[in-house]
């Protein structure tokens, strides 16, 4: 099993969050939990996710946003903590087909959609992804949450990260914004033929162990003239 060396952890107690419930002080058989184990997401990981019976009615007594909490369901609780584990946003996922499936909410207006900054360590290596879900299975990462990898957090860890996005080069915006940050300069992650899963989370559901997944990133990720070189026959769109 991938053993992850982490820093001294911080102490994630802010109020914004009392009202919820963290999954892992729920039973194993709350079908939140079980949604959460079904995806293979680790065990240890529970503590950073929260389960929310009403989203907007609960969003609304925090951060008012919904004029109207007509509608409302359950959500999965992404809390994003700042490096002294306080709350500046937070994203509810749906369990079902509800649309948005994600709802990103900024308690923090000035503040950039950047998850895993209490734990990542800044003097390693930084994994960078897209989806809350697919940092939990790397070690020392972070997701920009559908925002851009190109901006101020990032930008300061440049030469110490790897961007990994979806694996999909058949997908024109993926393709155009793969390049944007090689020609930036960003050490990038692509995916050989052989894997067909799109993000972190599927290949871990198709069986790969997160060590195979994490020795996959490291073998194919690329900057420079090498990236440009390796992209070129990488795309498909």
């Amino acid at each position: 099993m991938f053993k992850e060396e982490r820093k001294p952890e911080v102490v994630l107690e802010d109020s914004v969050l009392q009202d919820l419930k963290r999954l892992d002080k729920l039973p194993e058989d709350h079908p939140a939990v079980k949604y959460v184990l079904d995806r293979k997401i680790p065990k240890d990981k529970l503590q950073l996710m929260y389960f929310c019976m009403k989203f907007k009615k609960w969003t609304n007594s925090v951060h008012f946003k919904f004029t109207n909490e007509n509608d409302d369901h359950p959500r999965l609780i992404f809390p994003f903590f700042n490096t002294h584990g306080k709350v500046f946003a937070f994203s509810g996922r749906s369990f079902g087909p509800e649309e948005p499936k994600y709802y990103t909410i900024k308690l923090d207006e000035d503040a950039e959609k950047v998850y895993g900054l209490e734990r990542v360590d800044f003097s390693k290596h930084i994994y960078v992804v897209e989806g809350q879900v697919d940092s939990l299975f790397l070690p020392n990462c972070i997701a920009v949450a559908g925002a851009s990898f190109d901006i101020d957090t990032i930008q300061k860890i440049k030469t110490n990260c790897t961007v990994v996005m979806d694996n999909e080069p058949r997908n024109k915006d993926i393709c155009k914004q793969l390049n944007k940050y090689i020609t930036a300069g960003y050490r990038v992650c692509m995916m050989p033929e052989t894997v067909e899963q799109k993000d972190i989370n599927e290949m871990v559901m198709s069986g790969k162990t997160i060590e195979e997944v994490v020795n996959l990133i490291n073998t194919n990720s690329y900057n420079g003239l090498e990236a440009q070189m390796h992209f070129a026959t990488w795309k498909k769109c």
